[in-house]
C-alpha cells in the first residue's frame, strides 16, 4: 500500500518537474527572441513559484543565487507542490 502511494507521489513530482522545465526553457527561448509570449511564460513561472514565494516574495524557485541554491529551491518548491497536489488527490478519493 505504501509503495503505491510513493509511486503516485513520484509520478506527480516528475510530471511537475518536466512541465516546469519545459516552461522555463520556453521562457528563456522567448526572452532571447524578444517575443511578447515571454510575458505569458513569466506569469506561468510566477504561478509555479507560488509555494516558495510564500516564504519570501523575493525568493522564486529560479532565483539567481547560484546553481546549488537554485537546485535546492527548485526541489523544495517541487516537493511542496507535489505534497499539495497529492494531498488534494487523497482528500478527493476519501470523499468519494
Amino acid at each position: 500500500m505504501r509503495n503505491r502511494k510513493l509511486k503516485v507521489f513520484l509520478k506527480i513530482f516528475f510530471l511537475l518537474l518536466v512541465i516546469q522545465m519545459i516552461i522555463v526553457l520556453a521562457n528563456v527561448v522567448l526572452t532571447n527572441v524578444d517575443s511578447s509570449l515571454s510575458a505569458i511564460t513569466s506569469f506561468i513561472i510566477s504561478i509555479f513559484s507560488f509555494p516558495i514565494s510564500l516564504i519570501s516574495s523575493d525568493l522564486p524557485f529560479y532565483s539567481g543565487e547560484g546553481i546549488y541554491v537554485m537546485v535546492v529551491l527548485w526541489t523544495l518548491n517541487l516537493v511542496l507542490q507535489t505534497m499539495i497536489i497529492y494531498g488534494c488527490i487523497r482528500m478527493i478519493k476519501r470523499i468519494k
